[in-house]
């Protein structure tokens, strides 16, 4: 949970994705519905170990997990749910490889899942599973979340039916070349989970969202021995609500928590629950290039949208409980308590649970967070602002949904291409009076012109191209913008990233790591990863080479004291030392000089170190 209440125990979701002592993360599959730049640089930086206990890193922490961890994790999100941030980091650029964009239109449905499947190898070569299911996007936000962590292995493990077609189905999504979807699903399905002290997993609900598939279960109901049904949920229909209604002699007790938002708009049919309600969930300015930005909302009962990007501490929590005598049931996940989100059309997944008194306690404990109040005695009537929003969402949804567009380069410009096939009016929306402009990541928006099939996006240079796209439809000046991916052609590559950590950290903040490195000191000075170049300013190294740089003889000595960390140093300075010196055009003369210094004194080290290992091979 984000939030910790009653006797549920508190844990970030960035914990449970980083790894152990003497482990390494091999593959890690992460679902959600939105996500934003920074929380998926947060998430890398803990796959990798090399994230701070405030959740950042250092820019040399961000290369790290980036060398480490590509070709290994994918996020998968919902395509036009990619978070347009105020400030974005010019190395995000290089985040675009790890996602991967379902292209669900939002009218019929949505990709909601949130999950995070991980696969750990420690130091002996053991695999350690984690699986971690809940309601949290990856956005950067305080909301009232839940989750479920699970771990693998004895003792009190147990296979769980449904995990096998899940991380089946994640991978493929995913497109990860190296792994086997059907390999996966059977090695996850013999997996013994443990999972929390006084929960016990029945199962999985997984629907892939496949608008002509039903979930193969169904929709839980309360019996007529039902005593307690308690809804969490910050959006809601009619129709959902009406399945917790009982048949029989029974007359549990009805308890609905969500947001006063949602409680006016469906009205007076609520009079059948006790009704609690806490903060909706704040959103971030969907429109930063405006003044005015709408906030999400839809009228209708049949959300085309369930949630947007959170970043407050509002209802964001999805739960169905029931207990019936001692028997408590309890249905945890990303679905909301919608028919939407429970008959298969999203891509949903919820955890069915036989939890202890102990644990239900918690969920009277946020209960007890809420304030009570009474259902509505009038329906919700939609005013014009609601419907300018509404009208801006669909044209967001459609946009997404007939992205066929790639990303080329013509040097120095980068152009938007339609895709061959594609239908002429596309990627623009169906209203005429909404408008379509597009940019580069750190580029200025354009207004692309119906019919036009290809946009030029201006230059942009080697280590800031990206395949994520920045877009926005507009009408009346009122906004909404978003990222959005377009896979180039040919794909950027390791160069590109490379360029783009020493566009980062510039020639002084290189030397100024492989100097810590060397003196066992790999965090002094560095800043974080979401700083600009520039900010290692010249006052950080002393001007001189000989005044900061070790000598010949210390470098040895630093080999000497631990060979294997100096071997893990030459690699990285083999990695990184082409681009920084591609670069030193750019930089002062002074480091310039530097730079040319260190190559060649680290060419005398690695020619002394070659010697000396060949010695040691002859002996």
């Amino acid at each position: 949970m984000s939030e910790a209440s009653g006797n549920w125990p508190g844990l970030s979701y960035l914990e449970g994705l980083r790894p152990g002592p003497e482990e390494r993360v091999e593959l890690a599959l992460l679902a959600s519905y939105s996500a934003d730049l920074g929380s998926i640089g947060a998430a890398l930086l803990a796959l990798g170990g090399k994230d701070t206990d405030t959740g950042s890193g250092s820019p040399t922490d961000f290369a790290d997990a980036v060398e480490q961890l590509r070709g290994n994790v994918r996020v998968v999100i919902q395509r036009g749910r990619l978070a347009k941030m105020r400030h974005t980091p010019r190395i995000a650029a290089v985040l675009d490889q790890f996602v991967r964009e379902v292209e669900f239109d939002e009218s019929e449905h949505s990709w909601h899942p949130k999950v995070a499947l991980v696969k750990m190898v420690a130091s002996t070569g053991e695999a350690n599973w984690r699986l971690w299911i809940g309601s949290r996007n990856l956005t950067e936000c305080t909301n009232r979340d839940i989750g479920l962590l699970l771990v693998s292995g004895p003792p009190g493990g147990a296979t769980i039916d449904g995990v096998g077609a899940l991380a089946r189905d994640l991978a493929e999504r995913a497109e990860l070349t190296s792994v086997r979807p059907e390999l996966l699903k059977s090695t996850v399905a013999k997996v013994r989970w443990r999972a929390p002290a006084g929960v016990r997993v029945k199962g999985f609900r997984w629907s892939g969202g496949m608008v002509d598939e039903q979930m193969s279960e169904p929709i839980p109901e309360p019996g007529p021995r039902t005593d307690e049904i308690v809804v969490v949920s910050p959006f809601i229909d009619k129709r959902f609500l009406a399945r917790q209604a009982t048949v029989g002699k029974g007359s549990p007790v009805r308890k609905l928590l969500t947001t006063m938002g949602e409680i006016q708009r469906i009205g007076p049919s609520l009079r059948g629950f006790e009704l609690f309600r806490l903060d909706a969930p704040d959103y971030p300015v969907d429109d930063p290039e405006a003044e005015t930005s709408p906030s999400p909302h839809n009228p209708d009962g049949d959300h085309s949208d369930d949630e947007e990007e959170e970043i407050g501490r509002g209802l964001h929590a999805k739960l169905l409980y029931m207990r019936s005598g001692h028997q408590r049931r309890l249905w945890l996940g990303s679905a909301n308590a919608t028919m939407r989100g429970w008959s298969g059309r999203n891509a949903e997944v919820m955890a069915d649970l036989l939890v202890s008194e102990g644990v239900a306690d918690g969920l009277l404990a946020l209960l007890g967070a809420a304030e009570p109040v009474d259902a509505p005695t009038s329906e919700h009537v939609a005013d014009q602002d609601e419907l300018d929003e509404k009208a801006l969402e669909e044209a967001r949804a459609q946009v997404a949904a007939r992205w066929a567009v790639v990303l080329s380069v013509h040097e120095p410009d980068l152009l938007l291409c339609q895709s061959s096939g594609a239908q002429p009016e596309w990627p623009h929306p169906g209203a005429s009076d909404i408008e379509l402009e597009a940019g580069s990541l750190h580029g200025e928006l354009l207004r692309w012109p119906r019919g036009q099939i290809v946009l030029n996006l201006g230059a942009v240079g080697p280590a800031e191209r990206s395949e994520f796209v920045r877009l926005r439809v507009s009408r009346a000046g009122k906004g909404l913008s978003w990222l959005q991916r377009a896979p180039a052609e040919p794909p950027f590559g390791k160069s590109r990233d490379r360029d783009a950590f020493v566009q980062l950290l510039g020639g002084r903040g290189f030397l100024r790591w492989i100097a810590n490195l060397l003196s066992d000191d790999e965090r002094q000075g560095e800043g974080d990863w979401t700083s600009e170049h520039g900010e290692y300013g010249d006052s950080r190294l002393p001007q001189t080479l000989d005044g900061f740089l070790l000598t010949l003889e210390e470098m040895l000595s630093a080999w000497s004291r631990d060979p294997a960390k100096f071997r893990d140093i030459e690699h990285k300075v083999s990695l990184y030392l082409p681009a920084v010196l591609k670069h030193a055009g750019q930089e002062d003369p002074e480091t310039r000089r530097l730079l040319m210094s260190f190559r060649g004194l680290w060419m005398l080290v690695r020619k002394g170190l070659e010697t000396a290992r060949k010695a040691d091979n002859e002996r």
